[in-house]
């Protein structure tokens, strides 16, 4: 029997087995002679449907699967599948509801990497690199005859209470003179220019430093103003996350990874510049996806 290719742990990828799991997308995990599969099908040309397979391991005996499906270190999300017979794998699966797994679908579009968890949601979870392909999930839901995910998208234009401005230019004393030692080395090499900082507490101790620092165009081009952020863990000191030239600066409440907000950051040069969104992975922000201004 066929387990999954080294490319199919790449990211989403058509199904390795569409004769027995039917047409969609997968994305695997593998560990020498073991695999296991997160899987977007629709079998025998039944209703869309999100999966899971192990070849080489099992899921155990009871009637449902707690499986928990968490998104670039953010969100959990739990789903409770029905194992199912075939030969050669072991198999669960749910039928999707756009009511109950909507979300879920919408993060794993732009997600970079998931983990899969089964019975508890920390025990020994399996990551899943997903690739931020969101037109693999697309065609997934589009090949079952899924309706596409096409709920209105927030953004900072759109709903103030949930993203929250981050404006160095409030200059905050205190995070002012922090930013001036966080980057000491950067102000030495240009005497003539300054920083202004605010910070953002989290609920749960984590902390956000924003800070721009100019003019200097010869460092950040026509604008001359660099953005700069910084993170703290609960305690800890602040690192480097993310840089650009300068740009506005928004906190994204709903959406966390490893316990950091999305950062939504917008140009101010031009009219209705696109947003674009980055997430916090393995200790900086990364670029997912630019979004249309509204």
């Amino acid at each position: 029997m066929p387990a999954p290719s080294s490319a199919q742990t790449d990211g989403w990828g058509p199904i390795f087995d569409p004769d027995r799991f039917g047409a969609g997308q997968g994305a695997c995990w593998s560990g020498g002679e073991n695999a296991a599969c997160l899987m977007l099908t629709c079998r025998d040309g039944g209703p869309f449907e999100i999966g899971l397979m192990a070849y080489g391991g099992g899921f155990g005996f009871e009637p449902l699967l707690p499986v928990f499906i968490r998104v670039d270190g953010g969100q959990t999300y739990r789903l409770d599948m029905t194992p199912l017979n075939l030969v050669g794998y072991q198999h669960a699966a749910i039928p999707y509801d756009p009511a109950r797994h909507g979300a879920l679908l919408r993060a794993l579009r732009s997600a970079q990497s998931a983990t899969v968890a089964l019975y508890q949601p920390d025990s020994n979870p399996l990551p899943y690199v997903l690739g931020n392909r969101p037109a693999a999930v697309d065609r997934a839901m589009a090949t079952c005859g899924a309706a596409p995910l096409n709920a209105p998208t927030a953004t900072p234009g759109t709903d103030a209470a949930r993203f929250v401005r981050v404006d160095p230019q409030l200059r905050d004393p205190q995070a002012t003179a922090l930013a001036a030692q966080l980057m000491a080395t950067v102000l030495a090499q240009e005497p003539e220019t300054d920083v202004s900082a605010s910070v953002a507490a989290l609920p749960d101790g984590r902390r956000i430093l924003v800070v721009e620092h100019g003019v200097s165009t010869y460092s950040y081009g026509i604008t001359g103003v660099g953005t700069f952020i910084f993170t703290a863990e609960p305690g800890g000191a602040f690192r480097p996350a993310y840089q650009t030239t300068v740009v506005a600066a928004w906190l994204d409440t709903a959406q966390l990874s490893e316990g950091f907000p999305d950062l939504w950051v917008q140009n101010y040069r031009g009219i209705n510049q696109p947003y674009g969104v980055w997430r916090h992975i393995g200790g900086r922000y990364v670029h997912q996806r630019n979004v249309p201004a509204t």
